[in-house]
């Protein structure tokens, strides 16, 4: 199958998407069911952090939520580590791979680290990274840990403005 520039209809044309009206959600569990699941799918995001020099810095990432907070992990020492203790505001993209004009925009401030060698919460990042291997990978545990160690780090994110675009119903 070959798809040509007349068989596309691009936003504003007839036959296109239409944008459904946006209202404030006092949380991700109000958002519609459609914009629901880019969070509960495997859905990589793209999370852009600020560098100390003030430029962005974009990284694929998992994420997952309880509905009030978003949930990402990393190694600590990372420059997304870093980024995230330094300046905690991120903003986190995810976009529907099988539809790019389905996207849902997070502006959020990190409110938690946890640090997986912390002797009271640590367990919290290990369970966070097998969650989201589990959803990601589908294994348990999380199996790409670097052989000559690491210390996993959770970052719990407060969303203070989602925006999304596409699809709501």
């Amino acid at each position: 199958m070959t798809v040509e520039i007349a068989d596309i209809i691009t936003p504003g044309h007839e036959g296109a998407f239409k944008v459904g009206t946006r209202d404030p959600r006092p949380s991700l569990r109000e958002l519609p069911e459609v914009h629901r699941r880019l969070f509960e799918d495997p859905v990589t995001a793209c999370l852009a952090t600020i560098t100390p020099s003030g430029h962005a810095q974009l990284t694929p990432v998992w994420v997952n939520t309880d509905g009030d907070h978003l949930f990402l992990n990393s190694t600590a020492g990372r420059d997304k580590d870093r980024n995230l203790r330094a300046r905690p505001d991120l903003t986190l993209m995810l976009l529907n791979p099988k539809n790019a004009y389905h996207w849902l925009t997070v502006y959020g401030r990190v409110v938690e680290v946890i640090d997986e060698n912390d002797p009271e919460r640590g367990h919290l990042a290990t369970e966070n990274i097998d969650d989201l291997a589990a959803k990601y990978l589908g294994e348990r545990p999380y199996p790409l840990r670097d052989p000559a160690g690491e210390i996993r780090v959770r970052y719990a994110v407060e969303p203070r403005r989602v925006v999304t675009f596409g699809p709501v119903n």
